[in-house]
């Protein structure tokens, strides 16, 4: 008797036993936005009954920033169905973090609209409770886009790290780099323009959109978090050195929540990923 058949039978069968399962795996999508641009994402399905979480990187960076990367796993090991988009920045199939020097013609409206096209992705999933989690100045382009209009699936707003824009460059010297932008748009100019933003020494754009940037003060940032139309909670490392002395301090004057992690940086890294993996999911359960 030939016994060929039922043995290869047998060995495909242990085969398929031991493959894992792809229900619950990681994927790549690609989306086209408005613009003609195409934008990618990381996308975990998770478990049904649990919320979907938008995870956001920080400023010109990508979905594979460490924190971002290491957050992201967290939740979908537990469960969560994760979006983890890279902004385009007005660039198709970014996958690079940009450099200050850069040419920057994106601007903060853009960011905001291409978040909530992925938020309205996610909800033509099928998913009607969306979490926004961000990093650093994600967490800025997070709150514009929920202040640009209405996102009604989106039901929390969980920063981490929230960015002191004025840490580095006070108000008033601010107030004077865009006014200065102003007046040359005034005057009809529009060719580029350089100046300081955030940890970037020379940020080259149009004055236009440096300016969408420019324009947040912390004032803004206050009254964006009290005028929030869900619950925000903050999660802030207490050795950030990103922020004011007084920065956490504001936040909870005004009522916002804010955990403070000892130890912890700015981006959390070392031994405090895993501490800021449980806040996370911590505050994933809370309602």
């Amino acid at each position: 008797m030939n016994r060929t058949p039922a043995l290869l039978l047998a060995v495909l069968a242990c085969l398929l036993i031991s493959l894992p399962s792809f229900a619950n795996q990681d994927s790549v999508v690609e989306a086209r936005l408005p613009s003609g641009k195409v934008a990618t994402a990381d996308f975990h399905a998770g478990k049904k009954g649990l919320p979907a979480v938008l995870i956001l990187h920080g400023f010109l960076q990508t979905r594979a920033f460490p924190t971002i990367a290491s957050t992201r796993e967290a939740l979908a090991a537990a469960g969560y169905t994760v979006v983890a988009p890279t902004l385009s920045l007005g660039i198709t199939d970014r996958n690079k973090s940009l450099p200050c020097e850069a040419l920057h013609l994106h601007t903060l409206d853009e960011d905001a609209a291409e978040i909530a096209f992925w938020v309205r992705w996610l909800t033509q999933k099928g998913h009607s409770h969306i979490v926004l989690v961000g990093h650093s100045f994600g967490n800025l382009q997070l709150l514009g886009s929920l202040s640009a209009g209405p996102l009604p699936a989106v039901k929390k707003l969980l920063l981490i790290s929230l960015i002191d824009v004025e840490a580095k460059q006070g108000a008033q010297q601010r107030a004077r780099i865009a006014q200065a932008l102003r007046d040359r748009m005034a005057r009809g100019d529009y060719s580029l323009a350089q100046i300081e933003f955030g940890h970037c020494k020379k940020f080259v754009g149009p004055p236009a959109a440096l300016l969408s940037y420019l324009e947040i003060s912390r004032a803004a940032i206050l009254d964006s978090l009290v005028k929030s139309p869900v619950p925000v909670q903050v999660i802030m490392g207490e050795k950030d050195d990103r922020m004011g002395a007084d920065w956490v301090d504001k936040l909870a004057s005004r009522g916002i929540a804010v955990r403070t992690i000892p130890g912890a940086s700015h981006f959390f890294d070392n031994q405090y990923e895993f501490d800021l993996q449980d806040a996370v999911l911590k505050a994933m359960r809370e309602r």
